[in-house]
This record gives structure tokens, C-alpha cells and sequence, in this order.
């Protein structure tokens, strides 16, 4: 049968290299157009800081996306948990960097590292169950480090939240009076993120990753599936923790809500919902359409001096992609009938 033998023929290195090598001069170009678009953005003439910042935020949001978009658009396990990895990564950095003296690029390390190991027993505890089960299992886990952080007021501030001393410019601090150096590296991690997805498609242990989505059929091919899912959900938790280290950077602030809410979990999924599951330009589509649908709903909310409308505006989007996008923009307008996909 044809899908016998495009497996197999995925699973040659001249086959992945050559898949990994498809990005046709006209993505190239597109990619390499909004790539220096958004770096030139601070020179633009009539561009302001506060446009800049909000590219920041939307490239903070692609890149927790294209983290999320690992382990559950690639490896099928719907996690509403990665709030605890990018919590982890924003108060780990702050708290090591005021309490402890240790440099925010250091510290953002030890956070990343510290989400990694909590990926493994998270994975432990959870990744045995499927489905909805295991999303639910995931987002009490978050809404349990939600109230631990409330409850030890000291440690994290509580309600209020933790907050870092602005130091001004600072290379050593990693603060920054304006916020170009932010978009650079919010752009370069995304950029990064992008080509670590487009590897994944295609490397071996993605090709395993995207296997197990079907368990059964997995394991009888010989692949360790419970070894691969915490392997996935690491690297997830690695990225969305790294992400939330520069957040705490750039808003100098982050509490509960912020970290481990039920809202954050939506905004994390959202970019890869919407944009295409499993693809490598689906949260980059994704994110900037949610800013753009957060921007105008809170220029609307102000207006009318209404409260929690881009928290229906969200809900609306996700049901509207559930029901008549499934698949996302990226995914509606690239997949191909089935029938042809054999030829």
C-alpha cells in the first residue's frame, strides 16, 4: 500500500534531510521578510515603544505556543499543565536573581533545569493516563502550584505576586530601559524554536514522537512510548520554562494567576489551536492573530468600560477553531485529500 511505503520511506536519513531541506525559496523569502520586519521594528518611522513591547508579547506567546505545540501537536498528549513549566521558569529566575544575587542568564538555567526535572515526575505521575484524563490530571497540577504560591507569601509574595528591583540597563541584570534587546531575543528564540520544530518533523526521535499518538501501534513497532512521552514533555517543559524566564525579565513581575492560572493554560494552547497543531509555522500564525483579536478586544473593553472581554473573545476563537477549524489556519489550508496523499 502507498502509506506502507511512505513510512518507510520516512525513515531513511536522505528522507529526512530532504524533508527537512523543503522550504521552497518562496517560504524562505516570506520567513526571511518577517524575520527582518520584525527586527528593523524599532526603527520604523512613527513605531513607539509601546508597539514594540507588544511585538514582545506576541513573540513571548508564539514561543510558549511552538513549546506546547511539541508535546501535544506532535506527540498527540493534550497537557493544560505547561503553566507549571513556565512558572517555574519565571519565579525561579526572580527569585534566584533577588534573593540569591545570581544573574537572571544563569538563573534562567537553573529554572530551566529545575522544569525539566519536574517534567519527569510530572510525566511519572500523569502520562499513563489518556486523553482527557491526563489533561485533567495535568491542569490540577497546575492549580495546585497555583495555591502554593498564594499560601508561601514569603517565598513568592503571595496574591501580590513577585516582583524585581529595576536596575535600569542592565546586561549583567538583564533589564533593559526600553524593549529592543527583548524583541531580539524573544525574536531569536522563536526563530530558534521554529527550526527545532522543523527537525523534530522529520529526526528520528520526532518521527517516534508522532508515533505515539497512536500507542498501540507504536509499541508494536517497537517503539518505548512512555519513554518517549517524558522525553517530549521535558523538551516541552525546557522551552516553556526558558520562555518564562525572559517574560519575569522583560514585565520585571509575576504572580499566581499570571503563572499557573486556568486563563494562562488557554493562552499557552492557543497559538498552536489556532495556527495548525503539529506544524512549524502554525503558532507563529496562531500567536500573532491572538494578540491582534487580545489588542482589539481590550481597545473595545476600554470603550465601553466593559471588563473580561478577551476572555470571551478567547473562549469564542477556540470554539470557532474547534468546530469549523480543527486543524488551524496552517493545517485548512495545507492538508490535502487523503486520496491524493498516496500518489
Amino acid at each position: 500500500m502507498g502509506s506502507g511505503n511512505d513510512l518507510a520511506s520516512a525513515a531513511t536519513p536522505a528522507s529526512r534531510l530532504s524533508r527537512w531541506l523543503s522550504l521552497d525559496a518562496a517560504r524562505l523569502a516570506v520567513g526571511g521578510v518577517l524575520i527582518a520586519a520584525t527586527a528593523s521594528l524599532p526603527f520604523w518611522p512613527g513605531v513607539n515603544s509601546y508597539f514594540v513591547a507588544l511585538a514582545v508579547r506576541a513573540l513571548i506567546f508564539i514561543a510558549l505556543g511552538q513549546a506546547w505545540n511539541v508535546i501535544a501537536g506532535l506527540g498527540g498528549q493534550l497537557s493544560l499543565g505547561n503553566g507549571v513549566f513556565f512558572g517555574i521558569g519565571a519565579y525561579g529566575t526572580a527569585i534566584l536573581f533577588t534573593q540569591v544575587d545570581i544573574t537572571p542568564w544563569i538563573g534562567a538555567l537553573l529554572s530551566v533545569g529545575l522544569a525539566a526535572l519536574a517534567a519527569i515526575v510530572m510525566g511519572a505521575a500523569t502520562l499513563r493516563f489518556r486523553g482527557v484524563y491526563f489533561a485533567l490530571a495535568t491542569v490540577v497540577i497546575s492549580l495546585g502550584f497555583e495555591r502554593l504560591t498564594r499560601h508561601f507569601v514569603d517565598f513568592t509574595g503571595g496574591d501580590a505576586g513577585f516582583s524585581e528591583p529595576f536596575l535600569g540597563t542592565s546586561l549583567w541584570a538583564m533589564q533593559s530601559r526600553g524593549p529592543t534587546p527583548f524583541l531580539m531575543l524573544s525574536l531569536g528564540v522563536v526563530v530558534g524554536f521554529y527550526l527545532l520544530t522543523r527537525v523534530l518533523l522529520v529526526s528520528s526521535f520526532g518521527l517516534q514522537l508522532q508515533a505515539v499518538r497512536d500507542e498501540e501501534a507504536a509499541a508494536a513497532s517497537g517503539v518505548n512510548v512512555f519513554h518517549i512521552k517524558i522525553m517530549g514533555l521535558v523538551l516541552s517543559a525546557v522551552m516553556t520554562a526558558l520562555v518564562g524566564a525572559i517574560y519575569v525579565q522583560f514585565y520585571l513581575v509575576i504572580d499566581p494567576t499570571a503563572a499557573f492560572g486556568l486563563m494562562q493554560e488557554i493562552q499557552i494552547q492557543l497559538p498552536a489551536l489556532i495556527g495548525g497543531l503539529g506544524t512549524g509555522g502554525g503558532p507563529v500564525i496562531g500567536g500573532a492573530f491572538m494578540i491582534f483579536v487580545s489588542e482589539l478586544t481590550n481597545w473595545l473593553a476600554s470603550g465601553l468600560s466593559v471588563h473580561g472581554l478577551d476572555v470571551l473573545a478567547f473562549g469564542v476563537l477556540l470554539l470557532v477553531v474547534v468546530l469549523r477549524a480543527p486543524h488551524g489556519v496552517l493545517g485548512t489550508f495545507t492538508r490535502r485529500p487523503r486520496a491524493s496523499t498516496n500518489q
